[in-house]
């Protein structure tokens, strides 16, 4: 049965994807967003768009209104915020299910890092609320890949003790949540969502800057010299507080609930990579 779903954070990357695929099977999509036009250009007919803010509350009472779930994918400094005021406005709106896009390293012993704080609160909040929600937990999404490179350079950062990621497809996860939506036996569950293959990301970005940007100079740095220019510049600081801490936490969760449930991420990332030739 098709659902109208409101997706907060339908702009970014993993957003984008989910609203893409429900759309795709048939849900109706509304998302809200600060640009309504930049959004029309990127679904065109395919959504409902509402101009606002995720941390305004007004906002998101009028988005939600009529809506029957809402799926939230949203940064760090506006994702709690928004989870709180969807929480407060559900029972009004007789929600049926919230999605929540976490992250495979959130627990509570890794609560020292403020991201994994924001979404330990964020995930109490969904619990505490009584309604039916998934929890999703990501680990990298191949997209970031593209973060990396600047304009007449690619960066690769490499840690003191890289673990090896289970990079994903944005793709893959779009179909994942989409199929959640049509399985009540993913409600009250946190996902992992893991890739194909395991490989460091410095290991990864050399795959993807090599094929994909051959002409560019790769500027290799050590963590150590990563923390000294964030420091002196203010530039790369929050990617290089991540990999420090994936240096120091690694990888987490175990994939095979959502694999079952959902059917697993397929796209390896030899075969993005592939996809992203030619593309800027």
């Amino acid at each position: 049965m098709s659902k109208r779903v409101l997706v907060l954070g339908a702009t970014g990357t993993l957003g984008k994807a989910v609203a893409h695929s429900l759309a795709e099977r048939g849900h109706m999509v509304r998302v809200l967003a600060r640009s309504a036009e930049k959004a029309q250009r990127m679904f065109g007919a395919m959504t409902e768009v509402f101009e606002g803010d995720s941390t305004d509350r007004d906002g998101i009472r009028k988005a939600i209104a009529g809506c029957d779930a809402v799926h939230i994918s949203l940064p760090t400094e506006s994702e709690l915020i928004a989870v709180r005021h969807v929480v407060d406005l559900a029972a009004a709106q007789n929600l049926e299910r919230i999605s929540y896009v976490s992250a495979t390293s959130v627990c509570e012993e890794n609560r020292w890092f403020e991201i994994i704080e924001v979404k330990l609160r964020a995930e109490e909040a969904l619990r505490g609320s009584g309604i039916p929600h998934t929890v999703f937990c990501p680990t990298w999404v191949m997209e970031v890949l593209h973060n990396f490179v600047k304009r007449d350079r690619a960066v690769v950062i490499v840690g003191r003790n890289p673990p090896g990621l289970h990079f994903f497809a944005a793709a893959d996860f779009g179909r994942m949540v989409a199929t959640a939506y049509e399985d009540e036996r993913a409600l009250g569950r946190r996902l992992y969502i893991h890739g194909p293959d395991a490989i460091t990301l410095p290991n990864a970005l050399e795959m993807f800057i090599g094929a994909c940007y051959p002409q560019l100079k790769v500027m290799r740095l050590e963590l150590w010299q990563a923390r000294l220019i964030a420091k002196l510049t203010g530039q790369m600081d929050f990617v290089t507080r991540l990999i420090r801490f994936f240096d120091r936490v690694g990888e987490l969760g175990d994939p095979a609930e959502a694999n079952a449930l959902l059917g697993a991420p397929s796209m390896t990332l030899s075969e993005w990579i592939e996809s992203q030739k030619g593309r800027k």
